[in-house]
């Protein structure tokens, strides 16, 4: 399972990044384990907490991306509703189409006016997490491939060791943070995407289960703090269409 989930990630990484084995560990993966392990010593030699600080780095780094993203969402959702109307009547004809070439035109119709309104739901911010992907690969691999950190004890885990509580853990975590995400996402928001809360969790659990413990807990530190910034861009957005 580890060495699948690797090859995975490198591939995307290298089609995100266009760079080669040894300049995306030099470049990217290379400086996640040296500020792990400045943050490890400072605190008394936890990698835990060397983990957790430098994933809370990361994501704040990255948080300008992440207000983009939904931004946008929110903005979709604006248009969405002043459109519904439009978009119910496509969908209505759609429904009583009597052959699968009239469904693709009233489709084909449908992608025109999302198009058109910026309303597509699932142009929320792609660009973003493909930006984030190299990144948050990186941080993976410095701390799955970190020989020193799999020999450290963090609460009540070993960081080397798989740990089915931090395992439920990061994907409860996830749940969470996915469902406050789809919190404003568009009306007509496809199923594929709507079953993300269930997908995701499973996503991280089933890996979690048997990837060393330490990744369980950067998931969950990330989740985390995804849901803090997430409940912070909710409350400023609220007040600013309130006002």
């Amino acid at each position: 399972m580890k060495k699948l989930f690797s090859v995975i990630l490198v591939i995307s990484v290298f089609i995100l990044s266009g760079c080669g084995p040894r300049a995306f560990h030099q470049t990217l993966v290379e400086p996640f384990v040296v500020s792990i392990k400045f943050f490890a010593d400072f605190f008394d030699g936890s990698y835990g907490i060397g983990i957790i600080l430098v994933t809370l780095c990361v994501r704040i780094l990255m948080m300008p991306l992440m207000f983009y993203s939904f931004k946008k969402q929110r903005r979709a959702q604006f248009q969405m509703k002043k459109f519904k109307p439009e978009i119910d009547a496509i969908n209505k004809r759609m429904k009583e189409a009597a052959t699968p070439e009239e469904r693709k035109v009233y489709t084909q119709e449908l992608l025109v006016l999302h198009r058109k309104n910026g309303t597509s739901p699932i142009n929320s911010g792609c660009l973003p997490v493909l930006i984030q992907m190299p990144i948050l690969t990186a941080l993976y691999f410095a701390i799955s491939h970190n020989n020193e950190l799999a020999r450290q004890s963090f609460l009540w885990f070993n960081l080397g060791t798989p740990d089915i509580f931090m395992a439920l853990t990061a994907a409860l975590l996830y749940y969470i943070q996915v469902k406050l995400s789809m919190q404003y996402m568009p009306e007509d928001t496809p199923a594929q995407m709507k079953m993300l809360p269930y997908i995701s969790p499973l996503m991280i659990l089933i890996p979690g289960i048997t990837l060393p413990a330490a990744m369980p807990l950067y998931w969950a530190a990330g989740a985390f703090v995804a849901m803090l910034q997430q409940y912070l861009s909710n409350r400023y957005f609220d007040y600013e269409e309130a006002s």
